[in-house]
């Protein structure tokens, strides 16, 4: 999709600050079908991270206090903050963007990226996986960092994206029985128990570490005024290290490349099936052949 010329002129624009033609090419692969991007493996992986939890843990302001932390510590810092798109209008305040911007001053190897969730579900939009890949591709930045939509217990879709998992809490949000329940608990690499200056924090992370069996996986931080956020910054720089020593990260990324094809297939199958006029008195099985059949025959790529 994207030649060698235009990848080489957009990350030479962005090491002299400018970052027109990256916020271009973001553009064009998130308003592209997915069958239509092809992104190559980067030479340099970068740490994909992952921030998410439920509604009104303060994800968007420990995301901020991260940016900051990363960014003073020499790291080149990217950001894709995911905002609910309305189910009635299809727009997207996207306001986290804005609870950032007094994070991003005097940071120039700092970018942020506000994108739409367009009604995809597991709390990521559908174009992040192949708009991460991209920022890696670039070579600009050491870590991106994904903010997701709120998450349930069920959404879990942002660990097909990341290499690290945060799982952003509070305290108050359930007993012990809570933090053993699979689902979003289940795969978080990281847990941080956020407004830890409220009553019961020290309870909940007691519960988190027996949960995860880690004493090291779980944080405390009051993100209003930063407590905790270094703590968590080191944590990161810790797992990564691992990730590349032991060979983690590469089994990891191979794992996700079916699921990657599968979430292709899956799209390409809807968009066909949207365009065909299918006889109602056929039975579901008949459907389902004369769409699979359609699929294949209209793919060429």
């Amino acid at each position: 999709m994207f030649a060698s010329d235009e990848i080489a002129a957009l990350v030479e624009k962005g090491r002299q600050g400018y970052w027109a033609p990256l916020a271009r090419a973001v553009t064009v692969v998130e308003n592209s079908p997915p069958w239509e991007v092809s992104i190559p493996r980067a030479a340099r992986p970068c740490h994909i991270v992952g921030i998410t939890g439920p509604p009104g843990a303060g994800k968007s302001t420990l995301t901020g206090r991260l940016i900051e932390s990363l960014a003073d510590d020499g790291r080149r810092v990217a950001v894709l903050a995911i905002d609910p798109s309305s189910p009635l209008s299809g727009g997207a305040v996207l306001g986290d963007r804005v609870r950032m911007e007094t994070y991003l001053n005097g940071r120039p190897d700092v970018y942020v990226r506000s994108l739409a969730s367009r009604g995809s579900h597991g709390a990521v939009a559908g174009s992040t996986r192949n708009i991460a890949r991209l920022l890696e591709l670039s070579g600009l930045f050491d870590v991106v960092l994904i903010e997701t939509v709120g998450a349930g217990q069920t959404e879990v879709a942002i660990v097909e994206v990341a290499d690290t998992v945060l799982l952003v809490t509070v305290p108050g949000l359930g007993d012990a029985v809570q933090t053993i329940k699979a689902g979003l608990m289940e795969v978080a690499d990281t847990f941080i128990v956020n407004m830890a200056d409220r009553p019961g924090a020290a309870e909940t992370a007691r519960h988190l570490r027996l949960a995860a069996g880690r004493a090291g996986a779980v944080h405390q931080t009051a993100a209003i005024d930063g407590t905790g956020v270094d703590k968590v910054r080191e944590g990161l720089y810790e797992r990564w290290r691992s990730l590349l020593q032991d060979g983690r990260l590469e089994a990891r990324r191979l794992e996700k490349w079916g699921s990657d094809a599968a979430l292709v297939a899956e799209a390409w199958v809807a968009d066909c099936a949207g365009s065909m006029t299918l006889d109602p008195r056929a039975t579901m099985q008949n459907s389902v052949n004369q769409i699979l059949k359609e699929a294949s025959n209209r793919w060429t790529r």
